[in-house]
């Protein structure tokens, strides 16, 4: 998952840099001397706008569909075929079962997968068999484009329930309403899920003026406009990761109690990044992995970038300190409330090896609280 949402971002930076080069690129071409280069800048305009909402669109689609994908990868990893989500599994039967019907396999998006193999997959899953492998054209399979409600049904289906009235309290969200309208607080209740909503199914209709259309589109958005959609595609896709993230937190960890739950003495304090805890039964150091999972909005995790015994700062805490509490200052804020966990060493289905600093971002995330009262 994690290498699914970096790769996106990668795509993102590409665009920004696009997006940046339009207006001096103009501007150059504007006032040169060949009348043929001026009139080339009206054409010009129009299809980097069409360029533009076509790959933004399709960043957003394929990262979306991999990363369901990778989420229900490492579902199969600790569950049965038939201890899945029963709306996984029945997807998975019949969007197996259609794929092979239409007989377009090696084709498009079905392009290196064989009849052989998604019929063995689709057999071990139904047969009980250990391990297996889901077909991950079947998992991801949508009628539409990714319109807001089918992005809802496409997450659903792993057991990633109502991410877009999630979203609307998400870290990630919240940071791009406030830079998009200049506020200095974001909203108590979230950004309204009327305002996601009419944001992406735009971005979708406007990709299906122009791959239908051509580069003729209605309207054509400016540079700064662009710069803002990006923004917001950027905030979408990390709240959903944050959602993502917080589901597999959830099962893989804290369900199976193979984490340590701190225990919460004082704060948190220091804009929110700073706790005072009991002294775990076993060793904490800088750098180690933290998270805290708000079911309304998502994960946060991060890491220790700071232990204090009595305080001093110390590079690691050990079972053999006579301190009873530890103070803590880590690399998010803490949500009131919230339970804090911590893992002896980075799960790289989340934590970025670029992260072993401290300070991790996603989405400009985690600048916000969803809820001060959380």
């Amino acid at each position: 998952m994690r290498s699914t949402y970096d790769e996106f971002a990668k795509e993102l930076a590409e665009l920004r840099s696009l997006v940046a080069s339009i207006t001096p690129v103009n501007s150059a071409l504007a006032g040169h001397h060949d009348s043929l280069v001026r009139e080339y800048l009206t054409i010009r305009r129009r299809f980097d706008y069409a360029a533009f909402v076509v790959a933004l669109y399709a960043s957003f689609e394929k990262f979306a569909e991999n990363l369901v994908a990778a989420y229900a990868r490492l579902a199969t990893l600790r569950n049965r075929y038939d201890a899945l989500p029963a709306g996984l599994t029945k997807k998975h039967m019949t969007r197996s079962a259609e794929i092979l019907a239409r007989g377009r396999l090696g084709e498009g998006r079905y392009l290196g997968v064989s009849e052989i193999d998604l019929v063995k997959n689709l057999f071990n899953c139904l047969s009980g068999a250990s391990p297996y492998a889901l077909n991950d054209v079947a998992v991801v399979a949508h009628d539409a484009n990714l319109w807001f409600e089918e992005l809802v049904k496409l997450f659903a289906t792993v057991g990633i329930d109502n991410v877009g009235e999630r979203a609307r309290r998400a870290d990630a969200m919240l940071t791009w309403y406030c830079a998009s309208n200049s506020l200095m607080q974001p909203p108590q209740d979230g950004v309204r899920r009327e305002v996601i909503q009419q944001r992406l199914d735009e971005l979708v209709e406007r990709r299906n003026q122009v791959t239908h259309r051509g580069g003729s589109p209605d309207e054509l958005l400016g540079a700064a406009a662009m710069a803002d959609l990006v923004d917001f595609v950027e905030a979408l896709a990390g709240s959903i990761f944050a959602l993502t993230v917080c589901s597999y937190l959830s099962a893989r960890y804290v369900e199976s109690g193979e984490v340590e739950q701190l225990q919460l003495r004082e704060g948190p304090l220091k804009n929110r990044t700073v706790v005072v805890v009991e002294r775990p039964n076993r060793r904490l150091y800088v750098g180690q992995p933290v998270f805290a999972l708000i079911e309304s909005a998502g994960a946060r995790w991060g890491r220790i970038l700071d232990l204090q015994l009595d305080d001093v700062s110390t590079t690691s805490v050990d079972e053999t300190a006579t301190a009873d509490e530890v103070g803590l200052a880590v690399s998010f804020k803490c949500p009131n409330g919230v339970a804090l966990y911590l893992l002896g060493a980075d799960d790289e289905v989340v934590w970025s090896p670029e992260s072993a600093r401290g300070e991790y971002k996603h989405a400009r995330a985690q600048e916000f609280e969803a809820d001060p009262e959380v």
